[in-house]
């Protein structure tokens, strides 16, 4: 048993050491967003791909072990969490380090929540302003012909609204 609960908190440090990374190249996209610099977003993103997978490998690998872990205790293993897990073991050496490990992971995650949040609007605040660029342009581009009282084409107004309309 102390063997599997080593080998979860392994995962649990590893997974949060990813966070932990995904979270730094998280807080440098958000600059890079901020300056539109795509060339280096495409980098960031394909660095947190890397990460992500790696992730992935890493959680099969814990909720394997939590699956193991809950037959060995006879507990329910769908409702088994970290903290769960920690509090049922209390008694045991592992229980303080297995708490520290699940504490980190969820404060990481918390904040890359948060800074994944703040991404998100300042991408969603960027496309809503391309939209409306492109309606404008459209709009003056698309204006029609403006002719005179003597059937002369004259230039359409060069503002973004015509008073007229």
């Amino acid at each position: 048993m102390a063997g599997m609960l080593e080998d979860l908190i392994n995962i649990l440090k590893k997974q949060n050491t990813h966070h932990e990374q995904l979270l730094g190249l998280s807080l440098e996209k958000k600059d890079v967003i901020i300056k539109n610099d795509l060339e280096q977003l495409q980098k960031i993103t394909s660095l947190e791909n890397i990460l992500i997978s790696r992730n992935q490998k890493l959680e099969k690998n814990r909720l394997e072990l939590m699956n193991d872990i809950a037959n060995v205790l006879n507990l329910n293993a769908e409702s088994l969490t970290v903290q769960a897990l920690a509090e049922h073991i209390h008694n045991q050496p592992e229980a303080a380090e297995l708490t520290r490990a699940g504490d980190a992971a969820r404060e990481t995650l918390r904040h890359l929540r948060d800074v994944n949040d703040a991404n998100k609007l300042l991408i969603d605040n960027s496309l809503d302003y391309i939209d409306y660029t492109i309606n404008v342009i459209r709009s003056v581009t698309l204006a029609p012909t403006v002719v005179d009282a003597h059937g002369q084409e004259i230039d359409p107004p060069h503002g973004f609204f015509d008073a007229r309309q």
